[in-house]
């Protein structure tokens, strides 16, 4: 893997799904300056408050095919294994491709960003260990504050 900074303000960005997942994947999407659009029949509250201040264009409705076209970043965030399958068989290699349902269908995978001013750090476990991704990101924040305050 190769890690790179992305400026989202110039990319189309798709999200299918509105739940829990969608919605931290969606969060930090918009704080790093994307609009990206949801296709999610339902949403958490968080998603409909992001809608509601013109951070995110919300489709309420499931997955069509075609959905995917024009779009450089999608993530995949449903729990319904046959709707995955449709969206991973409609994109192409130019498309980056997240599948929060399965590593292994992915071609880019988000690290775990720390930022305290304008010092950022990225931590990784390669999605082979989420929980310690959060210790570590935890941990690395309380050092970056201290360090960046000295």
């Amino acid at each position: 893997m190769y890690p790179i900074l992305v400026n989202l303000s110039r990319l189309e960005v798709l999200v299918i799904g509105g739940g829990k997942i969608a919605t931290r994947k969606i969060k930090g999407l918009v704080e790093e300056g994307g609009r990206p659009i949801v296709v999610a029949p339902e949403a958490t509250d968080e998603l409909k408050v992001l809608e509601q201040a013109g951070q995110i264009v919300w489709q309420k409705r499931s997955f069509q095919a075609g959905d995917t076209k024009g779009f450089q970043m999608i993530f995949i965030c449903t729990d319904k294994e046959a709707v995955n399958q449709q969206i991973l068989q409609e994109t192409t290699s130019q498309q980056l491709v997240n599948d929060t349902t399965k590593q292994s269908r992915s071609n880019f995978f988000n690290m775990a960003f720390v930022k305290e001013g304008d010092v950022g750090l990225a931590i990784t476990t390669g999605g082979k260990s989420p929980e310690k991704t959060k210790k570590l990101r935890a941990t690395v924040q309380s050092f970056l504050k201290s360090l960046v305050k000295s």
